[in-house]
Formats: structure tokens, sequence, C-alpha cells
């Protein structure tokens, strides 16, 4: 992936790039329909850094201008996510290998759940990413990496009933998030290589609110950690 083109990162909230921005160097700013696009280097590479804002909308409105914009040739989505697999504590990382709509439901047309209309019922990452997210996060001893598929959907995941509806439908997922199925449709329209790694700030439930509040700042930093790693990986 040896390249002069840039490797885009993009987060929905500033507790998930704020880390990162103020990492690069030569930094220049980039304002576009209200996206805020901070590109200079990291780790010897050249890095566009965007906040999205929340959800699915935000989150392919973000991507799109920054593939319009900066061409880049790989795109990884970072930030926090819910756990839903079995096992995941708060703080672990989840290395999407897949991910997947969990709140679209066009069936009644032969589609499959989460399946929109003449679009892939998933979207899976690029392998060579895949590969690079799970050699960096050997410098992380410590940290719990799991690799696995990520689903997303506009909606904040805190009762335990819309836990068991999404692992009814979606039995394998291990975190549910709002932007990354949106960020991989679209990168899949421009074929741009993707990858997200989320960081679990919350596990799903009644506590979640609570949890989410005083952990983001946490799984922002593994997540940006893990992100920069990966980074100085993609030579």
């Amino acid at each position: 992936m040896k390249n002069t083109s840039p490797i885009a990162v993009i987060g929905a909230m500033p507790q998930e790039v704020n880390a990162l921005t103020l990492q690069l160097t030569n930094r220049e700013t980039l304002t576009t329909a209200g996206v805020v696009m901070h590109h200079g280097q990291l780790n010897g590479q050249p890095v566009v850094v965007t906040q999205s804002g929340i959800g699915k909308v935000n989150a392919s409105i973000a991507t799109t201008l920054v593939i319009e914009h900066f061409a880049p040739r790989a795109v990884i989505n970072t930030g926090s996510a819910g756990g839903i697999g079995k096992g995941l504590m708060v703080g672990d990382i989840v290395i999407g290998d897949s991910v997947a709509h969990h709140d679209v439901d066009v069936t009644a047309f032969g589609y499959q759940m989460g399946q929109m209309a003449d679009m892939p019922a998933g979207y899976p990452s690029d392998s060579q990413l895949i590969n690079i997210a799970k050699s960096s996060a050997k410098a992380f001893p410590n940290a719990y990496i799991h690799r696995g598929q990520i689903v997303s959907g506009d909606q904040f995941i805190a009762t335990s009933e819309r836990f068991a509806a999404i692992k009814k439908h979606f039995p394998k997922a291990l975190a549910v998030e709002m932007e990354a199925a949106a960020i991989a449709q679209t990168c899949y329209r421009f074929a741009t290589p993707f990858v997200v790694v989320r960081a679990i700030s919350d596990l799903a439930n009644e506590q979640a609110e609570q949890s989410f509040d005083e952990f983001i700042e946490q799984a922002g930093r593994h997540s940006a950690a893990m992100v920069s790693a990966m980074i100085a990986d993609l030579r």
C-alpha cells in the first residue's frame, strides 16, 4: 500500500478524533458543508482526520467529501461502540472484519435483514487492512483485541430488548454503533478499501448511557492509539 495518497481516518465525535488530529504535523484544514477535514502528516504518512458527526447520513456525507477531495488509499473508521459479543468489556477493541446495517428491513422484497435494496447484505473490510490492524494490535499486550462483525443503526442501543432484537438477526455481531455501515457502503460505492476499529464504551444495556458518558474518553484514546499504530504500518 505504499502510496502518496493519504490515509483517511473518520470518527463521529470530538473524543474519537481529537487525539489523532493533535498528532498531525504540517496540518491544514478544509471545511465543506460543515465537515472539517484536517490533513497533514502522522507517523510519516499523509493523513486526513475528519469528524463526521453522529449517525449514518452524517457519516456518509463526510466519507463522500473525504474521498472526493483527497482520494484516500484507505479509510479507517475509528471511535466507540457498544459491546454485544460474549465476554466483551469496556475498553476492549473490536476490529470489524465485516459491517452491516441492523436497522434496514426490506425483507418483503426478498432481501436479507440488514440488506439495502440493490446493495450487498454486508460489507467486508479490506483483508490487508485487517491484517495490519491485527499486527498493530501486538503493540498493545495488555489490551483485549477482538475481530468480528460490527452492525450499525441510527439508534443508541440502551435496553436489553433492543440488544436481543439485534442479536436475533445478527447473532455473530460483536459491537453496535451508528456510523460504520454507512461509511462501509460509501467506500463500497467508491471502490475504496476500508476497515473499522472501535473501542467498547458500553455494553448496550440499561447502563449504557452512564457507561458511555464515563468511558467515551477512554474508548477514544484506545481506538486512536490503535489507529496511530496502524498508520505507522501502512507503508
